[in-house]
């Protein structure tokens, strides 16, 4: 019974310190209006891509990596995509990455 116990608090010990990489879900319905009138113009309105260099969401590029490494990139921008730090808030993103993973 004693070793149960122990089991269990190890494994709450590790829940407390390892971070699990999650990011609070995104609501897509929110992220669809933001996507449309932000990210449409380079990404297109159905994920294929309006402008060369911007990956095509319809195939998967670009959505591999996790939200976290997803905002951390909206955030900083690269290449042709400029950064949204300051213009679009941490919980907006998060609704743009959910409606993308949904429907693309």
């Amino acid at each position: 019974m004693k070793k149960l116990s122990i089991a269990r608090m190890f494994l709450v010990f590790l829940l407390l310190i390892v971070p699990t990489g999650v990011v609070l879900a995104g609501d897509p319905v929110k992220g669809r209006l933001l996507y449309v009138d932000r990210c449409s113009g380079c990404h297109g309105l159905s994920g294929l891509p309006q402008v060369t260099q911007v990956p095509n969401f319809k195939m998967g590029e670009g959505l591999m990596k996790s939200d976290q490494e997803i905002m951390a990139f909206v955030k900083k921008g690269r290449g042709v995509m400029p950064g949204f730090k300051g213009i679009l808030t941490d919980a907006e993103i998060r609704d743009i990455i959910a409606y993308v993973r949904t429907f693309f």
